[in-house]
């Protein structure tokens, strides 16, 4: 029967602590849920700021190589086409001379 008190008694302690233990969890959660409540918040400090113009000089800068690059590829492509039509105009010439050449033996 001792020994039974003794359990009982355990017992009773421990589900005391658990119950206190969780009270306390309860009133820090309140705790913290007012001084959220009652916080003003304000407007981030200077020292948070981006430095937005480095980053657009940065950006310029990019697009101006992008463009500067395709008018390169531009200026290649009309430099091809022109040496095709140059192909093709010399082909042309050097048949009519052979054709001379074969007419005047």
């Amino acid at each position: 029967r001792v020994d039974q008190l003794k359990y009982d008694a355990q017992h009773l302690q421990t589900a005391l602590r658990n119950f206190q233990h969780r009270r306390y969890l309860r009133e820090q959660q309140e705790r913290q849920r007012e001084e959220l409540l009652a916080r003003t918040f304000t407007t981030n400090d200077s020292d948070t700021t981006i430095p937005i113009d480095e980053t657009l000089q940065f950006n310029e800068s990019l697009q101006s190589a992008h463009r500067g690059m395709d008018e390169l590829i531009g200026s290649g492509t009309n430099i091809l086409a022109g040496l095709r039509d140059q192909r093709v105009t010399l082909k042309g010439t050097h048949k009519k001379i052979l054709d001379v050449a074969n007419m005047l033996g």
